[in-house]
């Protein structure tokens, strides 16, 4: 016996405008960020430039451009760093935003096809699907209307 598999496609970009507002805000979050670590990088090696030149140890100039040189690559880390959280962050919130839209999707589609509550579908949700509550709320409307 053959099972019937869903014929939906399944597609990433379900409502695309929502999808790349909540993609976008979830960069912009990110790269806020970003100041903060980079200023404590300042901060911290500065820290460490002063508490050298107090110490006026004899080779404190190696140090120093050690210091610089490690401070540059902090940097490089953070742009690095940020590069791919943000990278991260957009498929991410893709993925969060299809639970999302996907179950408002179908919702919409199954009220749009049907032409009263007698052949109205049942809904389905997906297991990872958020709002499942308001299609478990449709399904027990067209229960209670039949």
């Amino acid at each position: 016996m053959t099972s019937k598999k869903d014929p939906r496609r399944k597609r990433l970009l379900i409502d695309p405008q929502f999808q790349a507002v909540f993609a976008c805000y979830a960069a912009i979050l990110t790269i806020i960020m970003v100041p903060v670590f980079f200023l404590g990088n300042i901060y911290f090696f500065r820290l460490f430039e002063q508490k050298v030149n107090s110490l006026n140890l004899p080779n404190s100039t190696e140090i120093l451009e050690f210091a610089e040189r490690q401070q540059k690559l902090m940097v490089v880390v953070f742009i690095g760093a940020t590069i791919l959280a943000v990278l991260i962050n957009v498929i991410v919130s893709y993925i969060i935003s299809n639970r999302i839209a996907g179950s408002m999707y179908r919702l919409r589609t199954s009220m749009n096809q049907a032409d009263n509550f007698a052949t109205a579908q049942r809904i389905e949700p997906r297991k990872a699907d958020f709002f499942q509550e308001v299609t478990k709320a449709y399904n027990q409307l067209l229960d209670r209307s039949r």
